[in-house]
């Protein structure tokens, strides 16, 4: 288990505007202990308490002043979070710095600033360099070369992504752990065998993916044997090359939420097919089965959330069965109807 820090929700954007006033590192000591905290894990939970009263006195906090509860109370309202709410920070502050995106009516009263930072553009312009560092996306590759240059100017990043030496070496040992598996049970999260089918509707071949999808299933094309275990969270073996992964065998997903659509994704591809965690089950087999039972992509992957949801899934928006899945499920069951017998 992790141990936690528990900050105020309005030190988190002292951490950011101090970040724009100096990109080495924040001067209050109590902010550069913060920092270093979360560089040195960007998962660690944070714990965001201030005195909010009525039914949420039992997270208060003792002291403060009235312009301070009114700013905690404002940077919690712009994030959609209850006092007392606990994030890990690499959510926390991708959701800040995309939700956030001025101290103005937070950090200013009857017109004036309320410290001597906050009219001096400091927030907005560490926001900027902030986001043109951070992943959001899995594909966004390139932000971690700029990172690396950043590194090496001095720039302190409050979510480091992984390395370019890091996510080129993991693609390359992941797929080797992929190929040496194949007889015993290659490692895949439940809803990526979907994944799989709509990057092959695509047009995505091997090489073109930050993940290993479409190498397993060439794989499965031309050894329908092989085993597939369905395993929980993302395993390096499928996810390892890519920015959002991480150490934990966890996805961080995209705009500041988390891989909580993921999990449910899993379950409900586990209970379509009768399987659970640990099974392990030939290629060809999983996939006639899912070409069964799952011919529509509607209810595994929908959600319906807002934007502004913890759940929400740019994927998860569609009404109807993913065009891209129809087109790659009925190319594989060409090619494997060859290899292997389909009733259907």
């Amino acid at each position: 288990m992790y141990e936690g820090i528990t900050i105020r929700p309005s030190q988190a954007l002292c951490l950011i505007c101090w970040l724009g006033k100096n990109p080495a590192g924040p001067e209050p000591a109590e902010l550069e202990k913060i920092l270093k905290l979360i560089e040195k894990n960007p998962d660690i939970p944070i714990t965001l308490r201030c005195n909010a009263g009525d039914i949420f006195s039992f997270q208060d906090i003792k002291g403060g002043k009235l312009f301070e509860r009114k700013m905690d109370l404002d940077v919690l309202q712009k994030m959609d979070l209850p006092p007392g709410a606990t994030l890990p920070a690499r959510i926390l502050f991708i959701r800040i710095l995309n939700r956030i995106k001025t101290l103005k009516k937070i950090c200013w009263f009857d017109g004036r600033p309320l410290c001597m930072n906050a009219d001096k553009k400091y927030y907005e312009k560490a926001r900027k360099m902030q986001l043109s560092l951070i992943v959001q996306y899995c594909d966004e590759f390139s932000k971690s070369i700029g990172a690396q240059q950043a590194k090496k100017q001095g720039i302190r990043i409050i979510i480091p992504p992984r390395t370019v030496d890091d996510l080129e070496k993991s693609k390359r040992d992941s797929l080797d752990a992929m190929y040496r598996a194949r007889h015993t049970g290659i490692k895949v999260r439940p809803h990526l065998l979907l994944c799989a089918l709509c990057q092959f509707g695509t047009g995505v071949k091997p090489g073109q993916a930050y993940d290993n999808l479409p190498e397993l299933l060439q794989l499965v094309i031309k050894e329908p044997d092989i085993k597939i275990k369905l395993v929980e969270g993302a395993d390096w073996m499928m996810c390892g090359p890519c920015p959002s992964w991480t150490k934990e065998n966890s996805c961080v997903h995209s705009l500041g939420k988390c891989g909580l659509s993921n999990q449910l994704r899993d379950m409900r591809v586990l209970q379509k097919l009768g399987f659970n965690y640990g099974d392990t089950v030939e290629g060809w087999k999983l996939y006639f089965l899912i070409f069964e039972k799952i011919p529509s992509t509607v209810e595994i992957c929908r959600f319906d959330n807002p934007s502004t949801s913890m759940w929400h899934s740019g994927c998860g928006k569609r009404r109807k069965n993913s065009p891209e899945y129809e087109k790659g499920r009925k190319k594989l069951i060409e090619l494997l109807k060859g290899k292997k017998k389909y009733s259907k």
